[in-house]
């Protein structure tokens, strides 16, 4: 049976952590913490942190099946992440379940329940090209992106261990993001995200706070907006993490090749300016690909591609694909054969 975590399952999650496939790579490199930590810290489903933990434990013809899986819901959002699941697909021992049975009843568990809280979609995030996606596309998830996430192993300024103190003011047409930017933020996602990506997303479905400005920890984000001649043209975020920060642009396809770089530049100041007993930590950039022409830009400060993944989404409204056997009762009227409509 599945059953929500309760201090019964801290052996079971003690063994199965170590084994267990990381779904939401942005949590792990800005701020790792193990499973079992994060379900002692969130015992009850989707209040508080709102993490959700389900643990799989059950015999069947002298078989154990073991797992969990654990979710985080998106501050202020209708949605959460998939954060972790095991056993991973590749390590399932053979006398049990197979990987991909145990992965379907855990992400098949988690749909009804998030409905429960008036969750619309579940996503999750696996390499690209891995064993994860056929699991998830049974299970009812489809994949809207791909993408590259780049790492700078040190902020430029910052490798003799000291911050950037007494660093330049922003450049001229910079300023300090504020809230009223939210709107022109929400029409550089839509001049630059293809229509499928935002559905997706839930950008299309007039939610309060659509786009997601931050899908995770969003009161770590500062930001600075690139305003020229009173125009917004782009923005840089950035998240301040304890093993890794993040960088995120905004007016990929709006704003030109200077303009980007000059974003980057400004994020990779403020990061330099703002971080203390990490300031030695790498940076992360996240290109899907529809944004062409922001690695090379990206290459040319250092960063390097550190890991390819593909992005799928799970609209909890909807049913999960699986292939059913169809029939039509045969109706024989003298030699004439004729097959009657089933009944709906």
């Amino acid at each position: 049976m599945i059953r929500p975590f309760g201090l019964q399952s801290v052996p079971l999650l003690l063994g199965l952590q170590r084994s267990s496939a990381t779904l939401a790579i942005e949590h792990i490199l800005t701020h790792p913490r193990a499973p079992l930590w994060i379900a002692l810290t969130a015992p009850w489903p989707w209040t508080g942190l709102g993490v959700a933990t389900y643990v799989l434990d059950e015999r069947n013809e002298g078989k154990r099946r073991t797992g969990f899986i654990q979710l985080s819901k998106r501050t202020s959002r209708p949605e959460a992440d998939v954060l972790h699941i095991a056993p991973a697909l590749s390590v399932t021992n053979a006398e049990e379940w197979t990987g991909e049975e145990i992965w379907v009843r855990l992400l098949e568990h988690c749909v009804p329940a998030a409905a429960g809280q008036g969750l619309q979609r579940l996503f999750a995030s696996i390499p690209d090209g891995g064993l994860e996606e056929t699991c998830l596309k049974e299970t009812g998830y489809s994949l809207y992106t791909r993408e590259t996430i780049f790492r700078l192993s040190v902020v430029p300024g910052s490798r003799d261990g000291a911050p950037n103190r007494g660093s330049p003011a922003p450049p001229v047409g910079f300023r300090s993001q504020a809230p009223p930017d939210s709107w022109a933020l929400q029409r550089l996602y839509a001049q630059g995200t293809p229509r499928l990506v935002q559905h997706a997303e839930g950008a299309t479905t007039g939610e309060v706070g659509s786009p997601p400005l931050s899908w995770w920890e969003p009161d770590r984000w500062v930001g600075m907006v690139w305003e020229p001649a009173g125009e917004v043209r782009g923005a840089v975020q950035v998240h301040l993490g304890r093993s890794g920060h993040w960088l995120r642009l905004w007016g990929i396809g709006v704003a030109t090749q200077r303009e980007l770089r000059s974003l980057v530049s400004e994020g990779l100041r403020m990061i330099g300016e703002r971080s203390s007993r990490t300031r030695l930590a790498p940076v992360y950039v996240t290109v899907r690909d529809y944004e062409t022409g922001m690695g090379g830009i990206l290459t040319g400060f250092g960063f390097a591609p550190y890991a390819y993944r593909a992005r799928f989404v799970r609209h909890v409204g909807a049913t999960a694909r699986r292939k059913m056997p169809v029939t039509f009762p045969v109706v024989e009227v003298g030699q004439v054969m004729y097959r009657s409509s089933p009944k709906t």
